[in-house]
């Protein structure tokens, strides 16, 4: 874990706080009322802090689950290629773009209405795009074990983007969260190419 940690600070730091935030929510789920985003905020950290939870107010727990396992599966694999490539300050920047982007959008569609929601989604599909962008030139490297494996997970990535399955407000979160990484690594490019000219 120490080494992952080394390696990977920003993935296994966000993977733990949604993981132990999780955990909370099994025992109190009270806690959504204090961590989920909420359309009418009423504390501050209520427009960051919902990225990190998972499930749903009333749900059944293994919904909770479901989701935060579902979410990983973006997380941690592509998540890992990002920052392995692009490093950890820009996994981070990707990481914190797509959480503002998500909240905002999360606010506009929403807004006057009395909603919850939570999840890491948005993020988890900006290091998807982040992932693919950096694995494209180590793609011929991999085994074609891994291909498959990350083939599925792309594909599975998509279907989940069809709001017949996840329903038009995760659909709008996750692109904004492909939007955000789009707009990461386009400034970052504009930066390079400003320093480089």
């Amino acid at each position: 874990m120490g080494n992952a940690l080394k390696k990977y600070p920003v993935v296994i730091t966000l993977t733990l706080v949604c993981l132990l935030l999780a955990i909370v929510t099994s025992f109190h789920e009270e806690a959504y009322d204090l961590f989920a985003f909420h359309s009418k905020p009423t504390c501050f950290w209520q427009y960051f802090s919902g990225t990190f939870m998972h499930g749903s107010k009333g749900a059944p727990l293994w919904f909770l689950w479901i989701h935060l396992f579902m979410n990983y599966l973006m997380i941690i694999p592509f998540g890992c290629v990002l920052e392995a490539n692009a490093g950890s300050k820009n996994a981070f920047i990707v990481f914190a773009a797509a959480m503002l982007l998500s909240s905002i959008t999360f606010q506009v569609l929403l807004y006057g209405q009395d909603e919850l929601g939570c999840g890491i989604s948005a993020v988890g599909y900006a290091f998807v795009v982040g992932g693919i962008i950096n694995m494209r030139d180590r793609w011929k490297d991999y085994s074609i074990e891994l291909r498959i494996v990350y083939s599925i997970l792309i594909g599975l990535a998509v279907i989940m983007l069809l709001p017949m399955i996840t329903g038009w407000i995760s659909t709008c979160l996750h692109l904004s969260g492909i939007i955000s990484c789009f707009a990461v690594y386009f400034i970052i490019w504009c930066l390079e190419a400003k320093t480089k000219g």
